[in-house]
């Protein structure tokens, strides 16, 4: 082939990578839901593998958290399965960074914050003061306690 011929392969390849695979890589900028958590690259081992557990009550009754949460448009580094009723969230990344309650409160699109509602946020029984900022680990046992505050 000729030079001019191989500058335009690789022009073309650069631009499908560039459309296809950074993407994934970057998770979404545009602050969309699930801004900031990245989709899994396919064929790309894990870095991290853990499963907290997530419990949210609203004045006293238990919420459930979806199936599939994150997993729509792609998968997110941070999702539910098929047995979210048990309120494992699961955070399979592809890096090292930390991930925090937030982060799967902005994939699955909800708030922390209900109006007309306290909450309370435990980690391992232990009170959480911004539960936004919680670093989520493996087997910790996560409480959202929320109670219609009297006006």
């Amino acid at each position: 082939m000729k030079a001019k011929t191989w500058m335009w392969v690789i022009g073309v390849v650069v631009v499908l990578g560039v459309l296809f695979v950074y993407p994934r890589l970057g998770g979404n900028r545009s602050g969309s839901i699930g801004s900031g958590v990245p989709c899994l690259v396919p064929n790309v081992p894990l870095t991290q593998h853990i499963h907290p557990v997530l419990t949210i009550t609203v004045d006293g009754v238990r919420e459930e958290i979806p199936a599939n949460i994150g997993l729509a448009e792609c998968e997110r580094a941070v999702h539910t399965h098929d047995d979210a009723s048990q309120g494992i969230v699961h955070v399979e990344s592809q890096d090292r960074r930390v991930y925090v309650l937030g982060d799967f409160m902005s994939v699955w699109n909800k708030s922390l914050v209900r109006e007309g509602r306290t909450l309370t946020a435990t980690a391992d029984g232990v009170q959480v003061e911004d539960p936004a900022t919680l670093i989520l680990k493996d087997g910790q046992d996560i409480r959202l306690e929320y109670n219609t505050t009297n006006n």
